[in-house]
């Protein structure tokens, strides 16, 4: 099996998602679409592939804050940036879990979505219980997130299906 992040025929995929890291970053700071890219990674990349990918995006947009944006040295933004690896990380499993569960790529990847974004919320409000931030956990600004999520999503899945068409490249899953 080809290593799909040093496939020069499928590099483009990956590409893509860390640019779309930075200029996200940049542009959201703290509403970054984490759940949104765990669950593209997990319908789209093989599982090492999808945890390196999942681990450099949140590198990425931890260099983005901490280095460009000036976010505090302080315990409680160093872990709240730990929480939200974790439950990125967490979100990517659940997606891929979910997603090899349930036929049809459009019931499949909103399933990816849906539980990628679940498991990715629910695990950062139990941080904030203790780390700080639980204020920030209101439906209004939870279903802000959901739609933005969904957008990023969709967004960028439809790149998906361009880039694909451009090289050629198999548009469907790769999971292995």
């Amino acid at each position: 099996m080809a290593h799909e992040l040093l496939n020069p025929k499928t590099a483009a995929w990956p590409a893509t998602l860390a640019g779309a890291t930075i200029l996200g970053s940049l542009a959201l700071a703290c509403v970054f679409p984490f759940a949104a890219i765990a669950a593209l990674a997990a319908l789209t990349l093989d599982r090492r592939s999808g945890i390196a990918l999942v681990g450099a995006v949140w590198a990425a947009n931890q260099a983005v804050g901490f280095l460009l944006m000036n976010f505090p040295w302080d315990a409680q933004a160093v872990g709240h940036g730990l929480a939200i690896l974790a439950a990125t990380l967490a979100g990517y499993g659940a997606a891929r879990l979910v997603a090899s569960k349930v036929e049809g790529s459009v019931l499949r990847s909103v399933a990816a979505l849906a539980s990628a974004f679940v498991v990715y919320e629910v695990l950062l409000r139990g941080y904030a219980q203790f780390g700080g931030g639980a204020e920030n956990f209101s439906a209004e600004i939870v279903s802000g997130v959901a739609i933005n999520d969904a957008m990023w999503f969709a967004g960028l899945l439809a790149l998906r299906w361009v880039i694909a068409q451009v090289s050629g490249a198999k548009a469907s899953s790769a999971h292995a």
